[in-house]
């Protein structure tokens, strides 16, 4: 599926790439892109080039990216664009060295990791480690037998947003998405992925692993509620621009973005991660096992991880930085920045992670979202 999203940086929180999960290996075996032909002689196995897996419009391929790494390391960048997470491990996998760094989610890094297809990692050579979030350095997502192998970059969550002119009070729980007085304006992303969790928080259940038999009817009441369902940042803002929508569920780069940007109609739009908690994830940089260009491949890791990049994106309104994993570039912050990325570090422990899940167990989520649409 192809991600929908068309505002720089957003695009690589489309649905698509969350609702893969759902069907999880068999997606990967079903892909068949062109892209995933590359060869070593093609792309990137001069010593003096690195060819980068990255969401188109994520941060990476940001123009003075290119020309900032070159000036640093002397290197060109190349850049395999992906449109989901198994589309990833899979053009990693069949690229047999032509891809030298990739960022997997924590959801998915664990599946390229028992399948070979990344490097361990010397923390000796990131130079930026001792910087990052202990939460999120220390997950047991990104090692296997004690060995590491992902480098957390950016985080963010999925949670509540609404219009203070119009919402009151201010809201701090996610009920406000269930009270009937906003029946008709609600917006909500069409993701079991993601709206199964934040019923079972609202509820009170395990967001990991809920009883279905309480989430369906809640998700049931919540659709009902709800004027939009949206696939991509466009939908959200056009429905936003009508003044039909009060309130709902939004990434947090997602819908900071369109009020930095001034987008019609979101002057008095704030994203909140409500005393329940917030759907959350962590992007990772790994380097492909059979990388040409080791060397090199962690020079891009420190130059991602490290003050200068990270605090340029995230001083950048338009570029819709998410928050940044490496906690001294957050120190570093105006608050009004933090506000923007949503990056307090006291919310980390309130996210519910995305985190790998069993297959059958996610299917239920998609089989229970897709029969309350269907009004069954």
């Amino acid at each position: 599926m192809k991600d929908s999203r068309s505002t720089k940086g957003q695009r690589r929180r489309s649905i698509a790439r969350r609702t893969t999960i759902a069907v999880g290996a068999a997606v990967a075996a079903a892909v068949a892109l062109t892209s995933c032909s590359l060869s070593p002689s093609a792309s990137g196995s001069d010593s003096n080039t690195l060819t980068v897996a990255i969401w188109k419009g994520y941060g990476a391929d940001l123009p003075w990216v290119a020309t900032d790494f070159k000036k640093e390391t002397g290197a060109t960048l190349k850049f395999q664009y992906i449109d989901s997470e198994s589309n990833e491990l899979q053009l990693v996998s069949k690229a047999n060295g032509a891809i030298d760094v990739a960022l997997p989610n924590i959801q998915y890094i664990g599946q390229g990791i028992d399948q070979g297809i990344f490097h361990e990692l010397d923390t000796s050579k990131l130079t930026n480690y001792n910087d990052l979030y202990s939460d999120f350095s220390g997950r047991k997502e990104i090692r296997k037998d004690g060995k590491l192998y992902g480098v957390p970059w950016t985080w963010g969550s999925t949670g509540l947003f609404f219009d203070g002119s119009k919402v009151t009070p201010t809201p701090d729980s996610l009920s406000v998405l269930w009270d009937p007085k906003y029946k008709g304006q609600i917006a909500l992303i069409d993701d079991a992925t993601v709206l199964v969790p934040i019923t079972a928080m609202y509820l009170g259940e395990d967001p990991q692993n809920p009883d279905m038999a309480k989430v369906t009817p809640a998700l049931q009441k919540l659709k009902d509620n709800a004027k939009l369902l949206y696939s991509s940042t466009d939908d959200l803002a056009k429905g936003i621009a009508s003044g039909a929508i009060v309130a709902g569920i939004a990434n947090s780069d997602g819908i900071g973005g369109l009020v930095a940007g001034n987008a019609p109609g979101t002057a008095n739009f704030r994203y909140e991660i409500t005393k329940e908690g917030a759907v959350g994830w962590i992007d990772n940089w790994a380097i492909a096992a059979k990388t040409k260009n080791l060397d090199l491949a962690y020079k891009w890791l420190n130059y991602m991880t490290g003050k200068d990049f990270l605090t340029k994106w995230a001083n950048t309104p338009a570029d819709s930085s998410p928050a940044p994993a490496n906690k001294s570039v957050v120190a570093s912050l105006e608050p009004a920045t933090l506000d923007r990325l949503q990056a307090n570090p006291d919310k980390i422990s309130s996210l519910a992670l995305q985190l790998p899940q069993p297959a059958d167990r996610l299917q239920s989520w998609v089989d229970a979202w897709t029969q309350v649409k269907a009004g069954s």
